[in-house]
């Protein structure tokens, strides 16, 4: 058997970050990933978007996190080549009722300290985005995108120059054991073997409910209920595909922040997402849902042509929440107090998880430790 301090289950962006953390600090560290690379799921189906912090409730593990996050990317991507621009955020005012909520998000976003907001009138907004159509802007000069794939090729060069990482093994059992967790994993022969961990971090996203009951814990009964919310992207070509040069999106909606343009590194666009809760985790993009994205769209983008839309990729949140119940924050936690000592859970871990990975990571880690030294 096996033994390890610390296996992170998941190989996702804050699993990654989570495990490079433990790394750094000298630990041994594994990470388990059922699929055979790592960011399959939430970490690499989404806007890839770097967010500023405007959103979230002050005092939040979402805001905190989101700004300590955004920060060190920039850093990150500076120091290591990570492909990463800030090329800044308007969102818009679809009619005149929308203004009083742009007020309401700037001062929500500089109670939570994000840096430069800045009110815009109608003719602000088309002086920086001709093709948009609107009453008023909030502009977010810090908010920018990333590219996620060579952020966790990164984090996964830091597990491995002294920890392990483990793909195509499924974790199928997790129990109490001396002195930590026994962990059964079944690899893609159908093999199984027994791991021993002092500490164990569920950075399973979509999966993490799963892994917290695998442990012996009422996840109903902790509020872990995982609610998967999947959101649907179309790609701009021709004359449609230049209309915005940043990312610019309407007032948020109740569970989503709304169908928004999307610049990607190569210069390309894309509207989405929209917002729907799933059963099943399908990654497939239905495309009947072509008219919506095109009358949503056309709200601000009335040059959109519905020729140039086509279907893209779809990504599946690991929401807390359903629609019309009030928004939850992450639940990071170290169970010691619930009867699980060592076990580290980090639970519907959404947008902004991507920004706030290097944070959430930190936080992770730091709870391990605790769990090591307790």
């Amino acid at each position: 058997m096996e033994k390890f301090e610390t296996t992170v289950i998941g190989a996702g962006v804050v699993g990654l970050a989570a495990a490079a953390e433990l790394a750094a600090r000298g630990r041994e560290v594994l990470v388990l990933e059922r699929h055979e690379s790592f960011g399959r799921e939430t970490s690499s189906r989404n806007s890839e978007v770097v967010h500023a912090g405007i959103y979230y409730p002050a005092g939040s593990l979402k805001a905190r996190l989101c700004l300590e996050g955004r920060r060190e990317l920039y850093r990150l991507a500076a120091e290591h080549s990570i492909p990463c621009r800030k090329i800044g955020k308007i969102i818009i005012a679809l009619k005149k009722a929308d203004l009083p909520v742009l007020e309401k998000l700037k001062s929500k976003g500089e109670a939570n300290g994000v840096e430069g907001l800045r009110l815009l009138t109608a003719g602000e907004v088309r002086d920086l985005e001709p093709w948009v159509r609107a009453e008023g802007g909030l502009l977010s000069p810090e908010t920018g995108i990333i590219d996620s794939h060579r952020l966790m090729a990164f984090y996964e060069r830091r597990v491995n120059s002294s920890g392990t990482t483990a793909y195509n093994c499924e974790l199928i059992a997790l129990e109490p054991g001396a002195g930590g967790w026994r962990l059964r994993v079944r690899d893609a022969d159908g093999e199984e073997m027994e791991i021993a961990s002092r500490a164990v971090v569920n950075a399973a996203g979509l999966s993490s409910e799963k892994v917290a009951a695998l442990a012996g814990m009422d996840t109903a009964a902790a509020g872990y209920t995982i609610y998967p919310c999947k959101g649907e992207y179309f790609r701009l070509s021709g004359p449609s595909a230049r209309l915005t040069s940043r990312l610019v999106y309407p007032p948020p909606t109740g569970i989503s922040l709304g169908l928004h343009t999307v610049v990607d590194l190569g210069g390309g666009l894309k509207i989405g997402p929209n917002a729907f809760y799933v059963d099943e985790i399908d990654h497939r993009v239905d495309e009947s849902h072509l008219e919506e994205f095109h009358e949503g769209a056309r709200g601000y983008l009335p040059d959109l042509r519905k020729e140039d839309l086509a279907p893209d990729m779809a990504g599946i949140r690991p929401k807390l929440y359903r629609k019309g119940s009030p928004e939850r924050d992450f639940e990071i936690r170290h169970e010691a107090d619930k009867g699980f000592p060592g076990l580290v859970n980090l639970i519907g871990i959404e947008s902004p998880g991507l920004t706030a990975a290097p944070a959430l990571g930190r936080m992770a880690a730091d709870l391990a430790e605790q769990a090591l030294s307790g």
